[in-house]
């Protein structure tokens, strides 16, 4: 943890969230991680369907 929080990647209050309810931060992180599979998935979609716009 020490060396996260050294470079920025964690900050004493994320350090204590997840001392406090490691479970908690694990299913918000799959959460985002969910979310930002969504987006990507969404822009291949829009770039696919510009893609056989123009063709």
């Amino acid at each position: 943890m020490a060396a996260a929080m050294s470079v920025g990647l964690l900050t004493e209050r994320s350090a204590r969230c997840i001392a406090e309810d490691p479970q908690a931060v694990i299913r918000a992180a799959q959460e985002l991680q969910a979310l930002v599979w969504e987006i990507m998935r969404a822009r291949f979609e829009e770039e696919s369907t510009d893609t056989t716009a123009i063709a």
